[in-house]
């Protein structure tokens, strides 16, 4: 494989972020009219925008990398692949199908219990091992993303179905947030 069809072959991740991230934020609601009639841009449009935001302006990140990775590779005629020692594949996979699996678990669980599954498996791929700081980071986390999102941006996130809905009800009214 040449140094440009692998790099051009790197650039399919990061280029596939951006665009979807572009799409994405055209389609955040069904009716784009209930957009427009919300006064508080901060709001429940506002922050899925800002956050795909985010997500493309990373990924224009991640291409300009990947573009001065091939031109070096190109120039000094050595392996793409030696610009990246220590990135680790295997954890950025098993990120990505967290996030996936974080994004199916919502509706079902609830925000409060995925976020803290989620936050908690991150931290573990991360490399945290020892309790106190896995708690600390996991509840602390938690409860800051609720205070957020639920009380100052008065998103209507996902309560989940049966149990865990009493239990987001109870968690709120426990944090003042209802």
């Amino acid at each position: 494989m040449t140094p440009l069809s692998h790099g051009l072959r790197r650039l399919a991740t990061p280029a596939a972020l951006l665009t979807g991230s572009l799409l994405l934020s055209q389609h955040i609601v069904r009716d784009s009219t209930m957009i427009a009639g919300l006064p508080d841009p901060v709001g429940p449009t506002g922050w899925p925008r800002l956050m795909l935001g985010a997500v493309g302006l990373c990924a224009l990140i991640w291409i300009a990398k990947e573009l001065l990775a091939l031109r070096r590779a190109v120039h000094q005629q050595k392996p793409v692949d030696e610009e990246y020692e220590g990135y680790a594949n295997g954890r950025a996979m098993i990120g990505l199908g967290l996030v996936v699996l974080y994004g199916l678990a919502l509706p079902q669980l609830g925000f409060p219990v995925a976020t803290l599954a989620f936050v908690a498996l991150w931290c573990v791929i991360g490399g945290i091992r020892r309790p106190l700081t896995l708690a600390l980071v996991t509840g602390i986390g938690c409860v800051v993303l609720l205070y957020v999102f639920v009380l100052l941006a008065q998103m209507p996130l996902n309560r989940g179905h049966g149990v865990f809905d009493d239990f987001t009800v109870a968690l709120y009214r426990l944090l003042g947030i209802y």
